[in-house]
């Protein structure tokens, strides 16, 4: 548990233990009905709004993370006869809350701009986890003990449903610790955004609108459930995903993105059971249990890396350690998944600095580029990672657990404080990428290889894109006439 976060916490309601939580008596209480709306020691109205974002953030992040990898091991040679459409159906909405997700994501990113707080794209990593994380940072295949995980951290506080108990016990049992609803936090940023004499209305920049990021740029043509009907045809109470990309200007704006994010995902409002994050993972968990548990799934080791001697390494089917992907095929992917994610990340959080332009919209221009190639980048992690989960984690025990995509956090995820510093590493990033496409198709078997043609392919046409940017985006020194690359 860091610190630096949870000593600002005492607010949020099951956040602190009540032990903690006396250390501040006398400076500030958990809210209450009728009590006054204090920030907590050290911070005023807006920074506690903004730190409240930030780890909202987090948690957004870190759980797309998660459902994608579950969402991958589905499938496999263990679905039973006639069951393909259901397992395939549970695979495809628990993807599509993944881009929901994402688009939470985004919008708190907008939420940050309009306050003019600093961004973050980061995430915990395993194995630590922090205080108002549903649980701690874990990557693993889809199980009863998973979803019931992923189910209490999406629940509303009131569930009325009657496998509550053994969900809850069952999410405990899996996690090591009571799971924290999501629900909780944006309940307080709520609190929070709503009293004029924490935030008051200066503190919206409706100028920022202009560099966040729009529903026209990310969430075109997953309105009303126009992607993936199909695929879920067998589960027809579900819908299909719906991105909420809200831009944000003003304390009405905010309010209601952050009321929105919570009806589709954490169910902060009844009446919105059919279409919350936690009944379509109720939905999975019951065709999951009327199965059988696991069935449907490939035997995915938990927490893959590409680290082979990492400090938390254990072994293959232990949850609190790292798994090595020793397998080298299966690690040459693992870094190219690696390189994918990450450009993802670049791509996203580079357009958050670039501002909008009508006009880019209708000619993709390099802010209009870089957000489509944040969702495109989504389906190189699909398709890469689809050649990871066949693969054994270990070349010596064709037989054991399989590999899996590893979303190892970059380096860094800062980004150089020039534009033509920005196009550089997107070159980069391409750099490592084509060492991998290479060496997979030179080294790797012969599985994938029409898809890393069509990848080298299309990263070309991105290279020749960005070689004109870095051209025209390179700096002049002072007292210089000439640009210097």
């Amino acid at each position: 548990m860091r610190s630096r976060i949870s000593r600002h916490l005492r607010n949020v309601p099951g956040a602190p233990p009540a032990a903690d939580r006396a250390l501040d008596e006398g400076l500030t209480t958990a809210p209450g009905v009728g009590e006054p709306a204090l920030p907590p020691p050290e911070l005023n109205g807006r920074d506690y709004a903004i730190f409240l974002l930030r780890l909202a953030a987090e948690i957004e992040h870190g759980l797309m993370v998660q459902y994608l990898f579950t969402a991958y091991s589905l499938g496999g040679p263990t679905v039973p006869e006639g069951r393909q459409a259901d397992v395939r159906a549970w695979q495809e909405t628990i993807l599509g809350i993944a881009k929901e997700e994402m688009a939470h994501f985004v919008t708190v990113e907008n939420l940050l701009t309009a306050l003019s707080g600093p961004l973050n794209f980061n995430r915990e990593e395993f194995p630590h986890d922090t205080v108002l994380y549903p649980f701690g940072f874990k990557l693993q295949p889809a199980s009863l003990a998973s979803l019931a995980a992923y189910i209490c951290a999406e629940s509303p506080a009131e569930w009325g449903v009657p496998e509550e108990q053994e969900i809850k016990e069952r999410a405990e049992v899996g996690t090591g610790a009571p799971v924290n609803r999501v629900g909780n936090l944006y309940a307080e940023l709520i609190r929070v955004l709503r009293d004029p004499t924490l935030v008051p209305s200066s503190a919206f920049d409706a100028g920022s609108v202009a560099f966040q990021a729009s529903w026209d740029e990310l969430g075109r043509g997953y309105r009303e459930g126009a992607r993936g009907r199909e695929a879920m045809s067998s589960l027809p109470q579900l819908p299909a995903p719906e991105l909420l990309i809200i831009e944000v200007g003003s304390r009405a704006a905010a309010l209601d993105a952050i009321e929105q994010v919570g009806e589709q995902g954490e169910g902060l409002e009844p009446g919105t059971e059919n279409e919350s994050h936690f009944q379509r993972f109720l939905a999975i968990y019951r065709g999951m249990k009327e199965l059988g548990d696991g069935t449907g799934v490939r035997p995915l080791a938990t927490n893959p890396t590409t680290d082979l001697e990492g400090p938390d390494v254990g072994p293959a089917e232990d949850p609190n350690t790292t798994t090595p992907i020793v397998n080298e095929e299966a690690n040459l992917w693992a870094h190219l998944f690696n390189v994918r994610y990450r450009k993802l990340l670049v791509n996203l959080s580079h357009a958050f600095e670039l501002s909008d332009d009508p006009g880019d919209r209708a000619a993709l221009g390099p802010r209009g580029t870089l957000i489509h190639r944040t969702f495109s980048e989504m389906y190189n992690l699909r398709a890469i990672a689809g050649q990871i989960v066949v693969l054994p984690i270990d070349g010596a025990q064709p037989d054991g657990p399989l590999a899996g995509p590893p979303f190892q956090i970059p380096h860094t995820l800062m980004l150089p404080p020039d534009e033509s510093g920005r196009w550089r590493l997107h070159r980069d990033i391409l750099d490592a990428a084509d060492t991998m496409i290479d060496r997979l198709r030179s080294e790797g078997s012969a599985g994938g290889r029409d898809y890393l043609a069509a990848l080298a392919q299309m990263d070309a046409i991105e290279r020749g894109q960005l070689e004109l940017l870095i051209a025209g985006s390179s700096r002049t020194p002072a007292g210089s006439g000439a640009p210097t690359p």
